[in-house]
């Protein structure tokens, strides 16, 4: 027959966990998780910016880039829409402060564009 070999007898002492190591591990690992999440994230979206500043903002093709400047010269200038008929475009700064005008003095007759004549 094989040899028995004897354990020491277990008591109910050392075999209950230790509740304070267990409760200090458990915080430590809730800590750093949060900390490795925290960093992650804060990784993820510095990343992204650079990205999105190399792939979007800093490959603008020339022929957007041209329209941007001349949509935002429209903006601001006077210019001809329609000479024969009279009708000009302001500023928009201008048109804004006329808007403002009108609404703040309803007396103020309103000025219309010229409509063009049906055929």
């Amino acid at each position: 027959m094989p040899e028995d070999h004897h354990l020491p007898p277990v008591s109910d002492a050392d075999s209950d966990p230790n509740t304070p190591r267990t409760v200090l591990v458990g915080f430590v690992g809730t800590v750093l998780l949060v900390v490795i999440i925290v960093a992650l994230q804060t990784l993820f979206y510095n990343v992204e910016k650079k990205e999105y500043q190399r792939k979007i903002v800093n490959q603008i093709p020339e022929e957007l880039a041209s329209l941007k400047a001349q949509q935002t010269e429209n903006l601001h200038a006077y210019r001809w829409i329609d000479k024969a008929s009279g009708i000009v475009a302001i500023p928009i700064d201008r048109a804004i402060e006329l808007v403002v005008q009108e609404s703040s003095n309803p007396a103020t007759p309103v000025i219309r564009p010229a409509t063009p004549k049906q055929p």
